[in-house]
């Protein structure tokens, strides 16, 4: 991790890179600034992005050891059972078989949701014809000269519309 921080008269800008040439581009463009100092330091740790590292490497399940398994469905129940995993050595740690229980189920419910979201996404981006909710409804402007009513009965008919009536429900 590298940080360039610029010194100006009223602030300070300061900013953290993974790559050394994004750092020292953006050393330059500060520097352009007429800053009062810049400093580069490299070799910073920096907890946030560590944190965030971490969690992607276990989480993620395009970064995680599991990403090599094909099947999305297969990913995600080992992630379930590992969870399941967890939330008993949780409920060890704590000493109450309910609070394994619990974990369990907020895990369940949390990981379901975190996958049919993905999978929604998914489907979303791949094939989107999918959420064509209405396939066999179409609605027509008014450039058509009838509609469908139903009576009591539920039987249709054909009703001719004014040709003068401009149409749409908002004027």
């Amino acid at each position: 991790m590298y940080r360039v921080t610029a010194y100006f008269k009223t602030h300070k800008v300061s900013q953290m890179f993974k790559d050394v040439y994004d750092a020292i581009d953006y050393r330059d463009s500060a520097d352009a600034h007429y800053p009062n100092e810049v400093i580069f330091e490299k070799g910073v740790f920096s907890m946030r992005e560590w944190v965030f590292d971490c969690w992607n490497s276990v989480m993620d399940h395009e970064k995680n050891p599991l990403s090599v398994i094909p099947d999305f469905s297969t990913r995600h129940m080992i992630m379930q059972v590992l969870a399941w995993m967890w939330c008993i050595v949780f409920g060890i740690i704590v000493g109450s078989m309910w609070a394994g229980v619990a974990s369990m189920l907020v895990h369940t419910l949390l990981l379901g949701a975190i996958a049919i979201t993905v999978g929604t996404f998914e489907t979303a981006k791949r094939k989107p014809t999918t959420f064509n909710f209405m396939n066999g409804y179409r609605s027509y402007g008014r450039s058509r000269t009838y509609t469908i009513w139903r009576d009591e009965k539920g039987n249709a008919h054909k009703v001719l519309l004014d040709p003068n009536d401009p149409g749409g429900e908002h004027e």
